[in-house]
C-alpha cells in the first residue's frame, strides 16, 4: 500500500466530494434529457431553454462548491487534481448542452433534422452512462468504470459519424440558403462539442478508477 493510501486510510475521509460529483453528473444527464425533448418552432422552446439554463447555473454552483471544498480540505478521498478535472469536464458537457439549446432558440430552428434528433438521443445515453458511472468511485466498483467508458466511446463514434455526414451534406447542398445553413451548423457544432466533452469526462473517470482500483 502506497504511503498516500496509508494516510488516507488513517485519516477521516471527505465523502462530500463524491456527493458533489454525483450531483453534477445527475444535473448533466437531466439537461441532456430536456434537450432531447426540446420543442422547436414559434417560440415554444423558451420554457425548456430556461429550465436548462437553471440546470447550467446549478452546475456552476456545484463547480464552485467543489473548488471551495478542495481549498478547505486537507485529505481528499481521491487526488484533488482528479476531483477538479472530473468536475470541470462534467461542467463543460453541461455548458455545451446549454449552448445547443440556445442555438435552437436564438437561431430560430423550426424543425429538427433526423440527424439532430439522433445526436440528441446519443447525448442523452452518454450522459446517462456518466451519471451511472460516477457513483462507482464512491462504491469502489472501479473495475466497472472501464466498460462504462467504452459505451461512451461507442456512442461518441456514432455521434461523430452523424455530425460529419450532416455537415458534409449541408455544405454540398446548393439549394440551402445561408441563414438555414448557419442555423443548422450552430446546433450541430454545439451537440458535437457536448459529446466530445462526454468522452473527455469518461476518460478522466477511467483514469481515476485505474489509480484507485
Amino acid at each position: 500500500m502506497a504511503m498516500q493510501d496509508v494516510i488516507r486510510w488513517l485519516l477521516p475521509r471527505e465523502d462530500k466530494f463524491f456527493s458533489l460529483l454525483e450531483q453534477q453528473a445527475s444535473v448533466v444527464a437531466e439537461a441532456a434529457a430536456l434537450l432531447e425533448q426540446l420543442p422547436v418552432g414559434n417560440g415554444v422552446a423558451t420554457a425548456a431553454l430556461e429550465r436548462i439554463h437553471e440546470l447550467e447555473h446549478r452546475g456552476d454552483e456545484l463547480v464552485r462548491s467543489v473548488t471551495l471544498a478542495l481549498g478547505q480540505t486537507f485529505i481528499t478521498p481521491i487526488d484533488r487534481e482528479d476531483i477538479h478535472n472530473l468536475s470541470t469536464q462534467l461542467d463543460d458537457v453541461l455548458d455545451f448542452l446549454y449552448a445547443a439549446a440556445q442555438a435552437f432558440v436564438t437561431y430560430g430552428v423550426h424543425q429538427k433534422t433526423q440527424a439532430m434528433a439522433e445526436m440528441q438521443r446519443l447525448l442523452r445515453e452518454a450522459t446517462t452512462e456518466l451519471r451511472d458511472a460516477v457513483p462507482m468511485l464512491r462504491q469502489r466498483r472501479c473495475d466497472e468504470v472501464a466498460p462504462a467508458r467504452l459505451k461512451v466511446i461507442a456512442l461518441e463514434k456514432q455521434h461523430d459519424m452523424l455530425y460529419r455526414d450532416e455537415m458534409r451534406a449541408l455544405f454540398h447542398n446548393d439549394t440551402i440558403d445561408a441563414k438555414e445553413l448557419l442555423r443548422q451548423q450552430a446546433v450541430l457544432s454545439a451537440l458535437e462539442a457536448a459529446m466530445d466533452c462526454c468522452q473527455d469526462a469518461a476518460d478522466v473517470l477511467e483514469n481515476i478508477a485505474i489509480k484507485h482500483a
